[in-house]
């Protein structure tokens, strides 16, 4: 027991440990914390060596089978046969929302998880599937540190954060703490606390009280004890029979945090509070009301997180390429070169334009560093200015110079990569890894073109099966140098850019595909491809729900990925992926 002369000189971290209230933390928190099965795995379709990229929406995982059914509408359509809206595994804040929900929790401007935490598992997809999350003893010792340190900074007398959680004297007794606690703890485990909860919190209080805390220290010691508990961690969400396959839906909190770590990386604003207190998050029309206003909230970081993950755009600013080669590569022109991908995507979520213009528009948003690149007019204006390309060698995605730039080599362009890319995050028919013993692709240049090398390199009947199909794909991006500037000779040697959907990957119903020359009819193929818009809604689902996604999400995807009046805009994707029982439902599992 610590003296009550002691209580200033001791960490207050230290006082938990000692009065063995460690354990007191907050309620049971149920459920199974790791992989459920098979997780993701490797992104497939994503550049090699890269972090951070897209979630290979084909890739297989656990976490969704089982033999449920679950009837009723998705995204507006009632379809037939045994439906299953799968299982989430329980999911630990990653980095960007751990320090996105404590800023919004405290108003603190601290960012423990960027600085301290490891990184969330690279090169797996979206950092937020719950399969993939581990949490070590050395990890949970920072989490610790973390909330010893944001606890201490929150209830420092004066501070603006002391004044938004104390809104009662706590020295008057039970009442006050009572009030504090039911309310900082419905903000901390986005949930009403249960009473046995606000008792335990109560009880902790008490007990520091007797080891001589004064009322601050008291309530400190409950902001750090909520900070480390699971339910502030981790994203519960529960099943009443956690052996049940019969679906049920979350329940309205649960269904708050699904949005606001979908669109905000962060915990629910009052609004989203107010309506699961209120029951008005029940129906898909409610979800959909809400998620139209995040989306519009300057707050949502749902396009740059979503596009960079499922683009593979992670690593565009920290890249490296041969200065000599490619000098006009600066960090400004990278930043630049993301900025436009973002940009040009937050704009057809924002309009809700269509999903196959992602592929084919003829503008995006430049500024004079990507103007210089490309060969065009700098616009007028400040920073990034949206701008008709006047120009037939950039249109849509696959010509931006941040995409050309993440699927290339530090010294040459990779046809492979690119053909990969293409395959992997747009069609979601990623091309499996290469058999052992395959000869490398040459890493010094030869005489003769790409298309030339390649083919030679094709011959291997071990490489032919993959390559014939990423091959012809990534030769019609090959006008397009490293850092994603157009020429039209390479080596010395004039570019062949004509290509064709072949091989079985490409087109896995054994018939030849259509033809291209160049990246911008290559975009143009695969925008009237129907596996694009599948693909699309693949990926969003992932990311939004947490998990890989498998065989019995297709029939909900056929309906996501089903626009009204023959179109589907990008923001009727994600109002699709909220109105479906895969977002609204979960399951047990044996």
């Amino acid at each position: 027991m610590i003296r009550a002369n002691e209580s200033r000189r001791r960490p207050l971290s230290n006082w938990c440990l000692e009065l063995g209230l460690m354990a007191m933390l907050a309620g049971a928190c149920t459920g199974r914390i790791g992989s459920s099965g098979a997780g993701a795995g490797p992104a497939s379709g994503s550049p090699p060596g890269q972090s951070g990229t897209s979630a290979g929406g084909s890739a297989a995982g656990g976490s969704g089978s089982g033999g449920s059914t679950a009837g009723g509408s998705v995204a507006g359509g009632v379809m037939q046969g045994p439906l299953d809206p799968g299982r989430v595994t329980i999911r630990r804040l990653n980095v960007a929302e751990y320090d996105n929900t404590v800023r919004d929790l405290l108003g603190t401007a601290q960012t423990p998880a960027a600085s301290t935490f490891p990184d969330d598992a690279p090169q797996i997809g979206f950092d937020n599937n719950g399969d993939q999350q581990t949490l070590s003893p050395a990890q949970f010792a920072l989490y610790q540190q973390a909330a010893d340190a944001l606890a201490t900074e929150a209830m420092t007398v004066g501070s603006p954060q002391r004044a938004k959680l104390v809104t009662c004297d706590l020295s008057t007794g039970t009442a006050c703490a009572q009030t504090l606690i039911t309310s900082f703890g419905l903000r901390a485990f986005r949930r009403p606390l249960s009473a046995t909860e606000v008792s335990t919190f109560v009880t902790l209080m008490a007990t520091a009280a007797k080891a001589g805390a004064t009322t601050d220290e008291q309530f400190q010691i409950v902001v750090q004890a909520m900070l480390e508990s699971p339910n502030f961690l981790f994203r519960p969400e529960m099943d009443a029979d956690p052996g049940s396959l019969t679906p049920h839906v979350l329940n309205p909190y649960e269904m708050a945090s699904r949005l606001s770590y979908m669109v905000y990386r962060s915990m629910p604003d009052q609004a989203l509070f107010t309506a699961a207190a209120n029951g008005t998050l029940s129906q898909p029309a409610d979800l959909q009301v809400q998620i139209g206003r995040m989306i519009a909230d300057p707050k949502g970081v749902l396009a740059p997180t979503f596009a960079t993950m499922w683009l593979g755009m992670g690593g565009v600013t920290t890249q490296q390429f041969d200065a000599s080669q490619f000098p006009e590569f600066t960090p400004a022109l990278a930043n630049s070169m993301n900025a436009e991908v973002m940009d040009f995507f937050n704009e057809f979520l924002q309009n809700n334009e269509p999903v196959t213009q992602l592929l084919t528009a003829n503008f995006s948003y430049l500024d004079g560093n990507l103007a210089t690149l490309y060969g065009v007019p700098t616009p007028n204006g400040s920073g990034l200015v949206r701008t008709t390309l006047a120009t037939p060698q950039r249109a849509g995605l696959l010509t931006m110079a941040g995409v050309l730039s993440v699927t290339s080599q530090p010294t040459r362009t990779s046809v492979v990569r690119r053909g990969a890319w293409v395959l992997g995050q747009l069609l979601c028919a990623p091309p499996p890894a290469p058999p052992p013993d395959v000869p490398p692709f040459p890493s010094d240049m030869v005489s003769g073109s790409q298309k030339q090398i390649l083919a030679m390199h094709r011959s291997n009947p071990a490489c032919a099966a993959c390559h014939d199909s990423m091959d012809n794909i990534g030769l019609a991006m090959e006008n397009y140098d490293a850092v994603g500037a157009y020429r039209t000779t390479d080596n010395g040697v004039p570019i062949d850019a004509s290509g064709m959907f072949t091989g079985a990957i490409a087109e896995p119903t054994g018939v030849q595909g259509p033809s291209f020359t160049g990246a911008v009819q290559l975009a143009a193929a695969v925008a009237a491809d129907p596996r694009f818009p599948s693909c699309v809604a693949q990926n969003a689902l992932s990311y939004s729900i947490g998990r890989a996604i498998v065989p019995s999400d297709t029939p909900y995807l056929n309906a996501i990925a089903t626009g009204s009046n023959g179109s589907l805009g990008v923001r009727d994707v994600l109002m699709n992926v909220v109105a479906s029982d895969t977002f609204r439902m979960r399951r047990g599992e044996m």
